[in-house]
């Protein structure tokens, strides 16, 4: 097994929306009252918009030469609130595997090249999150290094 980990680019939206299934599926199953089905043609676009942005890096990563996952990172700076310091920060947005690079050390490698990144543009605090319903990521988290920040609640009224 070869295992490549490699910046993504604009020619990549649509490898990036062939991969995304593997993460979004998961979601809409858990959780269709809030996210849709999108149209591969709508993600490959909105991948493609990400990307060009200065404040966002994706990864691609390759098993023998094939797609087998990616991360979406977001790169942060807010000024000083009266409240709070000034910060800098990188996101780890979304992260998908395909079945047959999981347990293959994929999203390990991917989370690692965001790390690298993050160090190398001075940003020591990075952050990711994940639904409630989604442990077995939870796992990977912990077992990456990453610890529970913050826990966000919901209710709903009834109609």
């Amino acid at each position: 097994m070869s295992l490549r980990i490699r910046a993504g680019g604009p020619d990549d939206a649509a490898t990036l929306a062939e991969l995304h299934p593997y993460v979004h599926d998961l979601h809409v199953a858990a959780r269709p009252d809030f996210f849709a089905v999108p149209r591969r043609d709508d993600v490959a676009a909105w991948f493609r918009e990400q990307i060009a942005r200065a404040d966002v890096q994706t990864w691609l990563g390759e098993l023998d030469g094939a797609p087998a996952g990616y991360t979406l990172v977001y790169f942060h700076e807010r000024p000083a609130r009266p409240f709070a310091h000034a910060r800098r920060w990188c996101e780890i947005d979304q992260i998908a595997v395909a079945p047959a690079g999981r347990r293959r050390g994929v999203a390990r490698a991917l989370i690692q090249a965001a790390l690298d990144e993050a160090g190398r543009r001075g940003i020591r605090d990075i952050e990711l999150s994940s639904w409630a319903f989604n442990t077995p990521a939870h796992e990977v988290f912990r077992r990456i290094g990453f610890t529970p920040k913050v826990i966000r609640f919901e209710r709903f009224l009834p109609a």
